[in-house]
């Protein structure tokens, strides 16, 4: 059966100033912050974000760099390559990529394909997003079916923070149909992440194209830097599992 987690920012937050209020009864009275103004959940989000939240040590503070990169590759799709993509990068085994003719969507992934044959350009857009690496490809495009890990096209991305060795924190997929970010290896363990802890990088497998973040590790409010959660959300809700 599959699960799916939903996580609100609200959940969190409420928790957080639970942990807090029972720290200032222990040690003595905290300046207060500003009261939390009537917002929508992604006002809301970019509130905490610009109040001190929503990570410990700047994890999920406002993005790591404002800036944003661009450029574009012509891919062989006859021929093994791999495209690097600032610190990232992105493995195509030969005769991987389906034509762009293809079938397109989360119940295509895994149908079969003519493989492609003429020269691709493909674009890539990569910064941050609240605080971690995060890339988008253009066009959408699916891969190959395979059982064959050879065969797999596979991103590696190196995140801006130093990853937790205690936490699970896996390259997410931006699903364009409802706003969630997914963890496909939660239901496909063919796409499962892969952390590379001494060169602070994770990979996995890809199926298709569209934008991609290293998930964001933990949260905490605004109001208290020592009022952590683990959690699985940073944008509304997250979808841990389909």
């Amino acid at each position: 059966m599959r699960v799916s987690m939903l996580v609100r920012w609200g959940t969190a937050l409420g928790a957080a100033v639970m942990l807090a209020a029972c720290s200032d009864t222990a040690t003595g009275p905290s300046s207060a912050p500003a009261a939390r103004p009537h917002l929508s959940d992604n006002q809301f989000e970019q509130w905490l974000l610009d109040n001190g939240g929503v990570s410990r040590d700047g994890r999920g503070r406002s993005n790591k760099t404002d800036s944003v990169w661009t450029k574009s590759f012509v891919v062989d799709p006859t021929q093994s390559s791999t495209i690097k993509v600032g610190d990232h990068s992105v493995y195509f085994p030969a005769n991987s990529i389906c034509d762009l003719s293809s079938s397109y969507g989360a119940d295509q992934w895994d149908q079969p394909c003519t493989p492609a044959t003429q020269p691709i350009t493909i674009t890539a857009t990569w910064s941050s997003k609240y605080g971690h690496a995060y890339v988008d490809f253009e066009p959408s495009m699916r891969f190959v079916p395979t059982s064959d890990p050879s065969q797999y096209v596979t991103i590696t991305m190196k995140d801006y923070f130093n990853l937790d060795a205690g936490v699970y924190q896996p390259i997410l997929w931006y699903r364009p149909s409802d706003g969630l970010w997914v963890d496909e290896g939660m239901f496909d363990p063919s796409m499962a992440s892969v952390e590379d802890l001494n060169g602070n990088k994770v990979s996995r497998r890809l199926k298709h194209f569209s934008g991609y973040m290293v998930q964001p590790g933990e949260v905490c409010d605004a109001f208290s830097s020592t009022s952590c959660a683990s959690v699985e959300s940073f944008a509304g809700y997250m979808l841990m599992g389909g």
